[in-house]
């Protein structure tokens, strides 16, 4: 049991610091409570778990040069949706907001390094004394419970500061320079590890 408790404290650490969810989380937040985008994310990150505990089950060998083109891919994603946030108006109501479950969906599933961080995380917290198929119920739960817990803080937060503070702008366009930022990196990580090995 206190692998599973250590488990919780770690994701919780993990999901905590902000990252592209959060980031559409908190712009989805200004207008209106972002069920939608904070679903997207929790969809996806179930399924990054379930192809990362499936790679550990069967343990298959990925192409790094494969898996580094679609951070590249997924990095140019993010630079795009950073920028077509930073374009959006400022006062644009979340219900005009179309896709936003698909977004961040597709921004949660469009960084493969996370699938490569997920491998080589989990097996820590998996027990070779019991079957895989017991285990990765509890593991999903857990992860979808702190990860639902921790959007929804940021959501309701994102949905307070819109309201209280005189920086609306910067609090606005701030996710947005968030998820350029993170683009930009995953691009540039990605092409200095494919040039220079």
């Amino acid at each position: 049991m206190s692998a599973y408790l250590s488990f919780a404290i770690t994701v919780f650490l993990l999901i905590s610091s902000p990252g592209p969810i959060v980031a559409l989380v908190v712009a989805d937040g200004r207008h209106g409570f972002p069920w939608w985008t904070i679903l997207g994310g929790l969809l996806s990150a179930q399924v990054l778990l379930l192809l990362a505990l499936g790679l550990i089950h069967l343990a298959i060998g990925i192409s790094p040069t494969l898996l580094l083109a679609g951070q590249i891919l997924g990095g140019l994603y993010l630079l795009w949706l950073g920028i077509r946030l930073f374009k959006a108006p400022t006062d644009e109501p979340l219900n005009a907001r179309r896709g936003s479950f698909g977004r961040a969906l597709l921004v949660g599933l469009s960084n493969p390094k996370d699938i490569l961080f997920l491998v080589a995380f989990l097996p820590a917290f998996i027990s070779l004394q019991a079957p895989l198929a017991q285990q990765v119920p509890l593991l999903l739960a857990i992860w979808a419970a702190i990860d639902l817990l921790v959007l929804v803080a940021y959501g309701h937060l994102a949905g307070r500061m819109h309201r209280l503070t005189s920086l609306g702008r910067l609090i606005q366009r701030l996710p947005s320079f968030a998820l350029c930022l993170i683009g930009l990196a995953s691009v540039g990580l990605g092409l200095r590890t494919l040039t220079f090995g």
